[in-house]
């Protein structure tokens, strides 16, 4: 009796430590914290900022004149960033500039006059030491059609990774179990710690799955464009005491794998992240009947593509700057 509790003492002391050892890596790492100190931290909020203009421009219908005072917010962070780091990686400024730049054309061939941001555009891009030939000319939105993904993702896997973008708008048709179930038979085969299998999916349809992208908030303005939703779990009852993030590693694996799988078949996607405070998952997982033991990874909108439609042209890093060799 008296081993028994001593080896729940020493479990329990053990994922203690865990907590306290991310809390203490979340206070100095978390971009929220101290975030003009750091280029990591600043770069990645500058990253989050701009993807809310080419969200905004890859809508349906935009609002015209929409987000103006978030893309002027944004140039005044990125004069701020020029300030602090511009002898430190200027170029890094290219990207949103670019964005910004088909921005101020996007709403001035709508007819919307932004004299005011177009005057800070230029301010930033003078002290930053940046010239207009240098800014990317497929930054902001493109048209893309239906035949063009059916194409290239039965072209090859590497076709298949290019031809992938989050849509946001689709056709009125629902996509069928059949099809979907097919998807995730195919996403069964994604690696998983010991073969353990943790992930588990719930698929909501129609009014449903707007409920549960509404609660999530991050596709707000066009939840209701998409019909389908399906949220992507893994079973924390799969892992053991040392390995407590074991599962948002096997049910993003997973989440990835299906996010493929249904753009193989023909189906447009978008991923929404379940990286919030616990408060708010408490409240999806009561509100959606999700149990318990079960941790939200992600929720991965889905929908029948429409014969052409916009999605966001999002820049990707060079390899040289996400990878590191520890040998030759």
């Amino acid at each position: 009796m008296i081993c028994q509790y001593l080896s729940t003492l020493k479990l329990y002391v053990q994922l203690l430590r865990e907590v306290c050892a991310y809390g203490k890596r979340l206070f100095h790492y978390n971009a929220s914290v101290k975030t003009t100190q750091d280029i990591g931290k600043m770069q990645y909020s500058l990253l989050r900022e701009n993807h809310v203009i080419e969200k905004g421009m890859s809508m349906r219908i935009p609002r015209k004149g929409f987000g103006q005072k978030k893309v002027a917010l944004l140039l005044e962070h990125l004069r701020q960033y020029a300030q602090l780091y511009k002898n430190t990686d200027a170029a890094f400024l290219i990207y949103p500039l670019s964005t910004i730049a088909q921005y101020i054309q996007y709403t001035k061939t709508s007819g919307i006059d932004i004299p005011q941001i177009e005057a800070l555009f230029k301010n930033v891009m003078s002290y930053a030491g940046i010239e207009e030939r240098q800014l990317h000319p497929t930054a902001g939105i493109r048209e893309i059609t239906k035949k063009y993904i059916q194409e290239q993702s039965s072209l090859s896997f590497e076709s298949l990774l290019n031809s992938r973008h989050s849509i946001r708008y689709f056709s009125p048709e629902t996509p069928t179990k059949d099809i979907l179930e097919y998807a995730l038979r195919m996403a069964q085969r994604t690696p998983s710690a010991c073969n353990r299998q943790s992930w588990h999916t719930h698929i909501f349809f129609g009014e449903e799955a707007h409920l549960l992208l509404k609660a999530q908030g991050g596709a707000n303005g066009f939840e209701e464009e998409i019909p389908c939703a399906i949220l992507v779990t893994a079973d924390m009852r799969a892992f053991l005491s040392y390995e407590p993030m074991q599962c948002y590693i096997d049910g993003g694996l997973y989440a990835m794998n299906l996010i493929n799988a249904l753009h193989a078949l023909g189906l447009g996607t978008i991923p929404l992240s379940c990286g919030f405070k616990q408060s708010k998952l408490d409240r999806m997982a009561h509100d959606f009947d999700i149990p318990q033991n079960e941790t939200m990874i992600c929720i991965v909108g889905v929908g029948c593509l429409l014969d052409k439609f916009n999605i966001a042209e999002s820049y990707r890093k060079d390899i040289n700057l996400t990878n590191r060799y520890h040998s030759k």
